[in-house]
């Protein structure tokens, strides 16, 4: 008894000094391992493979693998480092035309899945396709168009998925800019790309290494363009060896080996941005608009449709095209492939149940951890948490996989396991939006509520949530989204008779029935649309209180 009491007491004074807070740190611990567990998982299955396996790797496919997604990530986040700090510019600090209709459209690739992208520009560029059609209907005969396969589609179309998450970031940066600076340098005779360089750019630096760490984690994560456009990366060879050779080890060895990868990009990013430090000021002036020339502006204005083009219309114009030409052509294909308005119903609310339950789930989850975070200031065990964004969907489907298999059967192969799989790969957006929301409520607010005696859940419910409502959905908006076209956690966990938009389209497609994709694709971009309207709704201004 005596021990026991002492127990109790070494818990409560090692974590927290009150019974409340020692509960809570025990609950973080055990969240922040749940999360972290297929890591741990695939880290532990990789280190106990055989050496003989290891070195049959690396002599057979290590090196070329390695070399693949090296040059994929690199190539692809300079392209979109380039191509979102360009459009940023144009939009935020030029007098280009329609500059506020394009802005919120550059954003819009971002509720279409890549992979859908990449079928599509497939079915367009590919052979048979929408373009040798009408190239064969224009000259005669079979004409011969580029191919859209291996690196230099895959580069493309990562570009064209990713260079929004550098585009969103670049120009609120440059929206925050102080024009003091800007004017002092062309005062003294500095040429606007000097500024530019010299001055902006260096500015800009924050967010283009957040901007660039995004997207080189998404394209060493990518599954659905890489398999589209036929370039072999960590993700395809991983999922071969769980789907087409039910082989584990040999996945759980490349796992770790992608890990490493993602980790050493992790350190190198930390080790650059903390050579230095960036401070400006924000002002509540304009910069001035660049007035744009003649050709110029023309220049401007085609890479901006160019980019709109190859991210949105071409997309959605192939998608109508291949539904109405199954409407009007049908085929004895259909029979197999096609997809009733039953079905397509059916499919569309599995999707967004298990997208709306993740999400939910994920914010529940993730609440005692922020609320540990920002409260008491003990960040570690959040960031053990986020160890699964590290982890493309293959990988954390694998290690669900098989922890249900050993541990928990009774759930393995059912919904709440492929529920579980996106809680886990998109935790750390739900801990994100917890934090910031939180961090801006002032904690003399909750204690002025407990000193008019009001209980704990009451403080909660009056005071915090309404105040954390607009962080908490935007975060709940980008796990809904995230999670409602995931596809290789779903290829692998999704249970008998539980297919999603996302499988439907992709098995269809996969097999070169365009016709019979179009449906569900359309379905999967009319549901995310509206998403960006609560992404946006969310984003309110700081709330400020007086000191």
């Amino acid at each position: 008894m005596a021990s026991s009491q002492t127990l109790t007491r070494w818990v409560w004074a090692r974590w927290g000094g009150s019974p409340q807070r020692a509960v809570l740190s025990v609950v973080t611990v055990g969240i922040a391992g749940a999360m972290a567990l297929p890591l741990l998982v695939t880290l532990w299955r990789g280190a106990t493979a055989g050496g003989e396996m290891w070195s049959t790797l690396w002599q057979a496919r290590l090196i070329p693998l390695f070399a693949h997604t090296l040059a994929l990530a690199g190539a692809v986040t300079l392209g979109a480092l380039c191509v979102g700090v360009l459009l940023a510019w144009l939009i935020e600090r030029t007098d280009l035309p329609g500059r506020k209709i394009f802005g919120p459209l550059l954003t819009a690739t971002l509720v279409i899945p890549c992979y859908l992208i990449a079928i599509w520009h497939v079915s367009f560029w590919g052979p048979g396709g929408l373009l040798a059609r009408i190239a064969g209907t224009l000259f005669g005969g079979s004409v011969s168009v580029p191919t859209i396969y291996g690196f230099p589609g895959a580069w493309l179309i990562l570009v064209i998925a990713t260079y929004p998450y550098v585009y969103t970031l670049a120009r609120a940066a440059l929206r925050a800019l102080d024009p003091q600076l800007e004017e002092a340098a062309r005062s003294l005779g500095a040429h606007r790309l000097t500024v530019f360089f010299r001055i902006a750019l260096p500015l800009l630096a924050p967010a283009l290494a957040a901007g660039g760490l995004l997207t080189a984690l998404y394209v060493l994560s990518d599954y659905g363009v890489v398999a589209t456009l036929r370039y072999e990366t960590f993700t395809t060879a991983i999922y071969k060896h769980l789907a087409g050779r039910y082989d584990q080890a040999p996945a759980a060895a490349l796992s770790t080996v992608l890990i490493a990868l993602t980790v050493i990009l992790l350190l190198v990013q930390q080790r650059l941005w903390g050579r230095g430090r960036h401070y400006y000021k924000a002002s509540a002036r304009a910069l001035p608009l660049v007035p744009l020339g003649g050709w110029s502006r023309v220049a401007a204005l085609g890479f901006v449709g160019l980019v709109l083009v190859l991210g949105l219309l071409l997309p959605a114009g192939v998608s109508l095209y291949w539904l109405i030409e199954g409407w009007l052509h049908p085929t004895p294909s259909a029979v197999l492939w096609g997809t009733s308005f039953a079905d397509l119903v059916r499919y569309a609310g599995n999707s967004l149940f298990s997208a709306a339950a993740a999400a939910t789930l994920a914010l529940a989850l993730a609440w005692p951890l922020a609320y540990r975070a920002v409260r008491y200031g003990q960040h570690g065990i959040a960031r053990i948490a986020q160890a699964g964004q590290a982890l493309p969907g293959v990988l954390i489907a694998l290690a669900v996989a098989f922890v249900l298999h050993r541990f928990v059967p009774v759930l393995y192969f059912t919904v709440w396991a492929l529920i579980l799989a996106y809680v886990i790969r998109f935790f750390s957006h739900a801990l994100q939006a917890a934090e910031s929301g939180l961090a801006r409520v002032p904690v003399r607010l909750e204690e002025a509520a407990r000193s008019l005696g009001h209980r704990t859940m009451s403080v909660w419910r009056r005071v915090t949530l309404p105040l954390v409502a607009p962080s908490l959905a935007a975060g709940w908006t980008l796990i809904f989204l995230n999670a409602l076209r995931e596809l290789p956690a779903t290829l692998l966990l999704r249970p008998p008779g539980f297919d999603t938009l996302p499988v439907r389209l992709w098995i269809a497609a996969g097999e070169g029935f365009y016709a019979h994709a179009a449906a569900p694709a359309l379905m999967l971009i009319v549901l995310s649309l509206p998403m960006l309207y609560l992404l946006r709704a969310g984003d309110t201004p700081e709330v400020r209180y007086g000191e």
